[in-house]
C-alpha cells in the first residue's frame, strides 16, 4: 500500500494510505457528530477531507493542514477532536473496525453528492465509489486499532507543533 506525507509547515510524517483515509473520514464523522459544520471553515475543511479521501492519487493523500489550520484556534478545535477520536479507538471496540470505517465512508460519499461536490450518476455509482476502498473486506482493523490510533496521535503531535520530522527523516515514529 502507499504512503502519503502528512504535513504542516514542512514538519509531518509519512503514514499509510489506509491510515491517512481512516483519519480523514473520522474528522468528517467527528466534525458531524459535535455538530461543528455551522462553522464556515470547518464546514470547507470538511468537505475538503472528505474529496480528500477519495485515494485518486495512491500516495499523494493529503489532510490539507496547511490551508485550513492556519491559526491557533483551529488549530486547538482540530485537536479537541483527534482526542475524542483516540478516547473512541481506546474505549469503543467497533469504533476501527471495516464495517464502521465503510458506513464512514459511505456518509462521506453521500454528503458530497448532497452538497453538489461530487457527482454520481447513479446509487449504483455511488455504492461502488464506497466499495472501492475496501473498507468492508477488512475484517482485521480492530485487531490493529492501538496502530491507527498512534496515527492519531502522530497527526496531534504534529498539529501541536511537536513533532520536526521532514519528508527526508527516518521513519522511526511509528516504533511505539
Amino acid at each position: 500500500m502507499a504512503s502519503s506525507f502528512i504535513y504542516i509547515n514542512d514538519y509531518g510524517f509519512w503514514a499509510r494510505d489506509g491510515f491517512v483515509e481512516a483519519m480523514q473520514l473520522c474528522l468528517v464523522n467527528e466534525i458531524e457528530n459535535q455538530k461543528l459544520d455551522s462553522i464556515d471553515w470547518i464546514n470547507d475543511y470538511k468537505i475538503e477531507l472528505a474529496l480528500q479521501s477519495l485515494p485518486l492519487i495512491y500516495g499523494g493523500m493529503s489532510m490539507t493542514l496547511e490551508n485550513f489550520l492556519t491559526t491557533n484556534e483551529r488549530k486547538a478545535q482540530i485537536v479537541k477532536l483527534i482526542d475524542i477520536i483516540i478516547e473512541k479507538i481506546d474505549l469503543t471496540d467497533n469504533y476501527i473496525t471495516g464495517a464502521n470505517l465503510h458506513e464512514l465512508r459511505k456518509r462521506a460519499m453521500t454528503m458530497l453528492s448532497e452538497t453538489g461536490n461530487l457527482n454520481f450518476k447513479s446509487q449504483k455509482e455511488l455504492d461502488e465509489t464506497v466499495n472501492d476502498s475496501g473498507w468492508n473486506k477488512s475484517d482485521q482493523i480492530a485487531d490493529v486499532k492501538d496502530r491507527y490510533q498512534h496515527a492519531f496521535k502522530l497527526l496531534k503531535n504534529l498539529i501541536n507543533d511537536e513533532m520536526k520530522t521532514t519528508a527526508s527523516s527516518p521513519i522511526d515514529y511509528w516504533n511505539y
